[in-house]
């Protein structure tokens, strides 16, 4: 039944596309919904417990594809199915070339289907599959309008980025299967305890390259620059990308794999860059003017502070932000597609006229409230569980760290929200606001209820016990979820703090200034940017020299080396074996050196 949900989709897709020709490429976009919603409706019949395919062996020692269906894996799976499905429909109105639809809803689909692979993932061998198709699908779908020269070097950079972390993941499963002898979670888990004191060290070094793998794919510091830069990629991508697969994969093998980080001690790296993550993701939010890559430094914001939560013991908080972020940071990103077809333009400065559409204005407007954590949307459950995992005593450096986030983000998010807002001097602009397509105007609607029911999760998930199960065979400890009035109080504070400066900054200006030198530090990410644009660059250079070697001298020898076997060819003739015409050449060359030896040596 796993392969089933798991292949259904793609079957689908890849029969219909090609039986469907081009005068009927109108209804190709239907065939991922629905086979997506199909799946979606299979996922209760999943019998629960694991499952395995022998692949194929070397030297008796043989490796198999590893599904496990937890609670946790179930979990995911319905949300990448659930989301999959309504972000098709989202893409109804917004991919409306025919010309483009049959890649994009292939390749969409791949990304999908990588995505539930991923989720089902038992050992290393299907995580690192899926790991891979998630790099290669991202690559596709963020270049997709490969025309335009940004997208293209975007896309190169997303790759070449997460190759790292694809090198370090690879060489950890090397690390693990010499010490353990299997790549199974399971058995992995539950034998780091006895791990021997030889493979001690190497065990180190595999859990932290593990981590390192994390980081590239979730976007942590200093690899997240990616992410804003996946933007280029269409807006239904970007909500897929954001709300639900590949960077979420970061977090879920974090989640799935936790006891190697608590075991080794490691789980404070993920803490501590979680945090520096989360805080400079915050100030270059607050920067940004492109209308998407300000929701993404988001996704980077949250997404660390899910690691941060995770590794320090709130492991069911968070578990509801994975959840709930889902559908408010889809619907912030429905709402930028919206902008950007009405406005053909993606800088905030720019931008005009949400408020012409109310049902997308109030829609957008939930998002954001949630976004910033106002009660009682569920972004404000995430952020009480959080910042109550950390005491004010105990922890002061981190608790005023969260603090001074959600100021920062309530002041991003409101400034977003106000840049749009602005009053639009093109009559056309109404006009596109009003005629938007109603697939993109209602998913987004549907993802604003959701962001507000979803509210209901966090009382729901109260009711689990403080040991929880991440797998088959192990619990992990977890702090129970609480509403300390306090925390409360604050938070709200908080929040009507960073309202209040956005509002006097953008609420008469409604512009925002240039800052050089921060853009150059911050938001470049202490220059990781600049670091990037200058390696890239000498490596251009590096391949540009050797294609000149290639080209010119390369060339240069293999013409002297035609021009040799071309003179050898021509002198064989001589060799006939006649004696008369060797003397003679014999006597031509003793008279041309006498004569040389005149010349130099008497005159």
């Amino acid at each position: 039944m796993i392969a089933l949900v798991l292949l259904l989709p793609l079957f689908i897709a890849l029969i219909a596309m090609a039986l469907i020709n081009d005068k009927r490429a109108g209804i190709i976009r239907y065939i991922p919904f629905f086979a997506s919603l199909a799946s979606l409706l299979l996922i209760p019949f999943i019998s629960s417990g694991e499952s395995s395919l022998s692949w194929f062996s070397i030297a008796g020692h043989t490796f198999s594809i590893t599904t496990v269906d937890s609670p946790i894996n179930a979990l995911l799976l319905l949300i990448v199915f659930s989301m999959a499905s309504i972000i098709f429909v989202y893409s109804f109105g917004f991919m409306d070339a025919l010309s483009e639809q049959k890649r994009f809803y292939m390749e969409m689909t791949a990304f999908e289907i990588a995505m539930a692979g991923f989720a089902m993932s038992g050992n290393f061998i299907m995580l690192f599959i899926s790991w891979e198709f998630l790099s290669l699908t991202s690559y596709l779908l963020i270049g997709f309008w490969h025309s335009r020269e940004s997208a293209s070097r975007a896309a190169r950079k997303t790759v070449t980025i997460i190759m790292i972390g694809d090198i370090a993941l690879i060489s950890a499963i090397v690390i693990f299967y010499t010490i353990f002898g299997s790549l199974n979670f399971i058995t992995i888990l539950t034998s780091i305890s006895s791990v021997p004191a030889l493979y001690h060290n190497s065990f180190l070094i595999g859990v932290f390259l593990l981590i390192v793998a994390i980081f590239t794919k979730s976007a942590q510091f200093p690899f997240q620059e990616w992410l804003p830069d996946a933007m280029e990629g269409p807006t239904p991508v970007s909500a897929f990308l954001h709300s639900t697969t590949m960077v979420k994969a970061g977090v879920f093998a974090t989640l799935a794999l936790l006891p190697l980080f608590i075991d080794t001690g490691y789980s404070n790296i993920l803490l501590y860059f979680g945090i520096l993550t989360a805080a400079i993701a915050t100030l270059n939010a607050s920067r940004e003017l492109h209308v998407k890559r300000v929701i993404a430094y988001s996704t980077i914001q949250e997404l660390s502070l899910m690691i941060v939560a995770i590794s320090s013991g709130a492991i069911l908080a968070g578990i509801y932000f994975f959840i709930i972020q889902s559908f408010y940071k889809a619907l912030l990103f429905f709402s930028s597609g919206v902008m950007m077809k009405a406005t053909d333009d993606e800088d905030l400065n720019k931008i005009t006229g949400l408020r012409e559409n109310k049902l997308l204005y109030f829609s957008t407007l939930f998002g954001a409230l949630s976004l910033a954590g106002f009660f009682p949307f569920a972004g404000f459950f995430s952020s009480i569980s959080l910042t109550s995992t950390f005491s004010l005593s105990e922890n002061f450096i981190i608790y005023l760290i969260l603090s001074l986030i959600s100021i920062g983000t309530s002041f991003y998010i409101f400034r977003w929200l106000l840049l749009a807002s602005k009053d639009p001097t093109d009559s056309k602009v109404k006009i596109r606001y009003k005629t938007a397509p109603k697939s993109m105007i209602l998913t987004t609607a549907l993802l604003a209820v959701l962001s507000l029911a979803s509210s209901a999760i966090f009382f729901i998930m109260r009711r689990i016990p403080p040991s929880i199960t991440l797998s088959r065979s192990y619990l992990v400890g977890t702090l129970p979820l609480g509403i300390p009035t306090s925390e409360g109080v604050l938070e709200t504070a908080l929040i009507l703090i960073g309202l209040g400066i956005s509002l006097q900054l953008y609420s008469k200006t409604k512009r925002s200034q240039p800052m050089v030198i921060y853009d150059w530090i911050v938001h470049s990410t202490l220059l990781f940017n600049k670091i990037y644009e200058y390696t890239a660059a000498f490596v251009y250079y590096l391949a540009e020299g050797i294609a000149i070697f290639d080209l010119y001298l390369s060339d240069s020898f293999d013409y002297l080396g035609h021009l040799s076997y071309s003179i050898a060819e021509r002198l064989r003739y001589i060799a006939v074996g006649d004696t008369n015409l060797y003397v003679l050449i014999f006597s031509i060359g003793i008279l041309f050196t006498t004569g040389c030896i005149y010349i130099i040596v008497i005159k």
